[in-house]
């Protein structure tokens, strides 16, 4: 009977289940010594809902509650809230508040759940393994992501392994991640996605080093165009094309042969592993242009290119990409003569010019200009032979003579000797640029691109410079001079004797009876000279002679 009274059966389920007075009497001694601090993690069973909270039985000798703003994290309405948790449900809280002797228990579901997801990312942390985590918002700097429940920031310079300035596309996005700073403290977690992806990057950049052979054809985009070359992505690693194998042309900027995004083809020049530096070609997948220069462009022939660039000493003509001649400024014109090319030339023109000299081993390719023109040089002495007079103007003063343009473009000197019959010491006391000038020609070479010119030619001789030959008064002066029996007196040594020279007749020679026709030649208007002037030349002789015999008698008396 005892047992009986002691034991009433409870239907729970499906079989009834013995509630046991004494049971239940333990249950309560348990409850009244059980004690609940702050700060404790207790689990219980959700006993019903109210509008205040969520009232739970954690064992203690009276009811916890759960405040609805301390059951998540997310911010949702009441009704909401009052759905998360039913009667029955097992929840894990934390002791906020602990006063057993007023009967006031006050939980958080939210803040055990952290302290249970810091546990969780504590150890994470300290694997350094990355984490999937979702961007939940962009802010200023970065963006936010949530990591086992707790809000972590993602910096802009960690987003990627360039900084992106728009971080609006990261939203609502999954990658991994890896927590580089943790401080539970001030509830601080970094995360870093960039470093993720160099560790990917440098596994992916060492299996491309070990496959890559100097030969190799690879093909990749242009990821970056600078004024030294070009670098080309080739999974992981990044070729540079220096800008001298981009193309066997000419071009100022990398930029202006190939684009940003641009996907191209080269060949793999040299490999360093432990740099990490891949070097490419692109011009070597194509011909070197100096290598059958000499078939296609035999010295001779005549070729078509465009003007590249103008220096000081001549202009760069593009033949075809790669391969430039150069036209020496001498060789641009027949007749001028320019300081600078571009008095010709200028950049950009198509010309014609003709192949002079080929150095393929030195990539040197000589043309000329005037060439394809007519030589002016070789008809000028057609057209003057030498005795032409001829008109100019002075182009240049010298020392040793005068330099006069007979035609435009061409020019003869005018030797110091053949400027007048008097000696002439400096020829800029006599001329100056721009006067014209009477020449006749002498001597023309075509070779070498001279005239030789004479003014004297041109003017009447003075009056000793004439000897008539067969003139009696002439005669009778060479019989005074030589003495009697035609034999000229032998005239003594030594002091009062004459200076060698002195007395004797200044004439020019012209070269005999051709000079004479020659001279005739230069100028048919001259005529032979005066007797007059003859007789005067005579008389002065004739004293010379009486003086020279004057002295030798005085001498012999002596």
């Amino acid at each position: 009977m005892e047992d009986q009274a002691t034991q009433t059966p409870v239907e729970t389920g499906n079989e009834p289940q013995v509630f046991s007075m004494e049971q239940a009497l333990q249950d309560a001694e348990a409850r009244l010594e059980k004690t609940v601090q702050r700060g404790q993690i207790v689990t219980g069973t959700v006993v019903f809902v109210t509008n205040d909270g969520v009232m739970v039985d954690i064992g203690a000798r009276t009811e916890a509650i759960i405040p609805l703003n301390q059951l998540t994290e997310e911010n949702l309405p009441e009704e909401e809230l009052k759905n998360l948790l039913k009667p029955g449900d097992t929840v894990t809280a934390y002791v906020v508040r602990a006063d057993l002797e007023n009967g006031q228990v006050v939980l958080s579901k939210k803040r055990a759940e952290a302290d249970q997801s810091w546990v969780k990312v504590q150890a994470l942390y300290d694997q350094g393994e990355p984490v999937m985590v979702e961007v939940k918002e962009k802010v200023k700097g970065g963006l936010v992501a949530t990591i086992e429940g707790i809000r972590a920031f993602l910096p802009a310079s960690q987003v990627d392994l360039k900084r992106t300035p728009e971080l609006d596309e990261y939203v609502g996005q999954s990658f991994l991640v890896k927590i580089i700073e943790l401080n539970r403290k001030k509830g601080r977690v970094i995360l870093s996605r960039r470093t993720v992806l160099e560790t990917e990057q440098k596994a992916a950049r060492s299996q491309i080093l070990s496959s890559l052979k100097e030969g190799d054809i690879v093909e990749g985009q242009v990821v970056e165009v600078t004024e030294f070359g070009v670098f080309v992505a080739l999974g992981g690693v990044d070729g540079l094309v220096h800008r001298s194998e981009i193309t066997w042309g000419r071009f100022n900027h990398p930029k202006d042969v190939v684009q940003k995004g641009q996907t191209v083809k080269a060949k793999v020049l040299s490999v360093d592993t432990e740099r990490e530096r891949v070097n490419l070609s692109m011009k070597a997948l194509t011909e070197d242009p100096w290598l059958t220069v000499s078939e296609k462009h035999p010295i001779g022939s005549k070729l078509t290119g465009k003007v590249v660039g103008l220096t000081q000493f001549g202009a760069f003509v593009e033949v075809e990409p790669g391969l430039e001649g150069l036209i020496h400024i001498s060789e641009l014109s027949w007749t001028k003569r320019p300081k600078h090319p571009s008095e010709i030339l200028k950049e950009g023109q198509e010309v014609e010019a003709q192949v002079l000299r080929i150095d393929p081993a030195e990539r040197r390719l000589s043309l000329g200009l005037k060439q394809t023109q007519p030589d002016p040089w070789k008809s000028l002495p057609d057209r003057y032979p030498p005795g032409t007079p001829v008109k100019g103007k002075v182009t240049g003063l010298t020392d040793f003579g005068v330099f006069v343009e007979i035609e435009p473009g061409i020019e003869g000197l005018i030797h110091v000797s053949e400027l007048a019959y008097e000696r002439v010491e400096k020829p800029s006391e006599l001329f100056k640029k721009g006067d014209e000038v009477e020449a006749a020609i002498l001597q023309i070479d075509p070779v070498e691109q001279r005239i030789s010119l004479s003014r004297k030619r041109l003017l009447t001789p003075p009056p000793q410079a004439v000897n008539i030959p067969g003139d009696e008064e002439g005669e009778g002066r060479k019989g005074r001079r030589e003495g009697k029996g035609g034999e000229r007196p032998k005239r003594p040594k030594g002091k009062g004797g004459p200076r060698e020279g002195r007395g004797r007749e200044r004439d020019f020679d012209y070269g005999g009876a051709s000079g004479a026709a020659a001279y005739t030649n230069y100028d048919p208007s001259v005529a032979s000279a005066s007797t007059t002037n003859v007789k005067l030349g005579d008389v002065f002789g004739d004293l010379l002679s009486q003086l020279s015999l004057e002295e030798d008698k005085d001498k012999e008396k002596a």
